[in-house]
């Protein structure tokens, strides 16, 4: 049987089409712990013993059961980590014509300091020609931007000036392990950068969330020229051209998702997911190009867009 996408759906129900098998019933065993309702067993066995996932995890009652056995993330601890993306032919090019979105899970587990977070484009030695997000420690932002030539096209949003939806309400804390802003029960926040390539300006190209809601106020904004970059190389957790040259990047990610397509605010409230995280490809899979979701334990994305090389970090469970 399948289960139905809208109205009541029994526990026989769910019970049967997870087990194939008419006569399988399951019930509710586990207490609420961390927010979480785990279903458990009652009078069928489970093909090869696993045990169903969480309520709140299952999204299409299909869901892989690598993803939630194993669920883990990568952590860049500051030393000279990063994961290296390399392929011969570009996933996506960076230009005024290509919407793009880059969703991701991170954690601030250092001090206030500058970080790269993600930035892809060419092999230019100088890192120019690329997107990317960072953060500036000094002015407390987080600065989306494409660098073409020396040229910037970006939007810049200082944390403190949009405290009523980072949580962060003081430059001289910034952003750090002791100033989270507001995350989820595990200390994540979700970061979301969409860009509207036919914007422009940078001032209208870019829009930043944080978790589901929309960083508002302006802090600075660019617009310069923009011409074809292709997607060649990335880097998450540091500069393109040289580690440790934009500060070392303390954050721990997980469901880094790439998107050819200006995601709406509702898709990012359905990625959010209410602070629980959830692979992508159940939530919002449409203008998917490829995700890094680290539960099979290695940095490959999803769909073999990039050779990936983790470079000093380590992916750690859950």
């Amino acid at each position: 049987m399948a289960l139905p996408s809208s109205g009541q759906i029994s526990f026989s129900d769910i019970g049967q089409e997870i087990l194939g098998d008419p006569a399988a019933e399951i019930s509710i065993t586990t207490a609420v712990e961390g927010g979480y309702v785990e279903i458990n067993q009652e009078s069928a066995s489970f093909p090869n013993n696993e045990q169903p996932h969480s309520i709140s995890e299952w999204y299409g009652y299909d869901h892989d059961a690598v993803s939630y056995t194993n669920s883990r993330y990568y952590q860049n601890d500051g030393t000279g980590d990063y994961i290296d993306c390399t392929t011969s032919t570009s996933p996506f090019d960076i230009n005024s014509t290509q919407d793009l979105s880059f969703s991701f899970w991170v954690r601030n587990t250092g001090s206030k300091q500058n970080q790269m977070i993600f930035n892809f484009g060419n092999t230019n030695a100088n890192g120019n020609n690329r997107i990317f997000m960072s953060y500036s420690a000094n002015l407390n932002r987080l600065i989306c931007r494409i660098r073409t030539n020396s040229v910037n096209f970006d939007r810049q949003f200082a944390l403190h000036d949009n405290s009523s939806v980072t949580g962060i309400s003081s430059s001289g804390s910034g952003w750090s392990s002791s100033s989270r802003g507001n995350v989820n029960g595990q200390n994540f926040c979700m970061l979301t950068m969409t860009y509207d390539a036919s914007q422009s300006t940078g001032a209208n190209a870019f829009k930043l969330y944080w978790n589901q809601n929309e960083c508002t106020t302006q802090s600075s904004a660019n617009s310069g020229t923009r011409t074809g970059i292709t997607s060649i190389k990335g880097r998450i957790g540091e500069n393109l051209q040289a580690t440790n040259s934009a500060g070392n990047c303390t954050l721990d990610f997980d469901e880094i998702k790439i998107y050819n397509k200006v995601l709406s605010s509702s898709e990012v409230t359905t990625l959010y997911n209410s602070g629980t995280i959830a692979d992508s490809s159940q939530t919002v899979s449409s203008g998917l190009i490829t995700e890094w979701t680290f539960d099979n334990n290695n940095a490959n994305d999803s769909n073999s867009k990039y050779t990936n090389t983790i470079v000093n970090g380590t992916i750690t469970a859950y």
